[in-house]
């Protein structure tokens, strides 16, 4: 999914995301039931693709475009299609740590333990002030 060397994603093994990728390229991969678009009307716009399926895995992905610019993308992963109807009852830090340990675990397997390349920076967390945990890209 994730070219270590020029930070390119591919989504059903045709379509190519890179920095340069347009929203309007995004869109017309149709590669979600679901997606949204917020326009935060100060030059970002926020993108999201829920239930991507690639290789067997399910991901939400959420691009920041900025100015038309590609920016970043994060992204969380399960074996399972995403429950879209879930809420703040089914939260717990317990579990959202652990999938920070997930998410690392899967970017050592895509892209290795270098977190920082010449096109950009992947990285997997936890957000205390979210309350969330994800793993993205930072392209530069």
């Amino acid at each position: 999914m994730i070219d270590k060397k020029s930070g390119n994603l591919t989504l059903g093994n045709i379509n190519t995301i890179s920095p340069t990728t347009t929203l309007s390229e995004i869109k017309a991969f149709k590669l979600s039931e679901v997606e949204e678009e917020s326009d935060l009307g100060n030059g970002w716009i926020h993108y999201t693709l829920r239930n991507v399926e690639e290789s067997g895995k399910f991901f939400n992905l959420i691009f920041f475009f900025y100015k038309e610019n590609l920016e970043s993308v994060s992204f969380v992963v399960k074996d399972s299609p995403f429950n879209l109807n879930s809420g703040w009852d089914s939260w717990s830090e317990k579990t959202e740590r652990e999938k920070a340990v997930t998410y690392n675990n899967w970017l050592n397997k895509e892209i290795g333990t270098g977190r920082s390349f010449s096109w950009g920076d992947a990285w997997a967390t936890y957000d205390p002030k979210s309350g969330g945990s994800s793993m993205g890209i930072r392209y530069k």
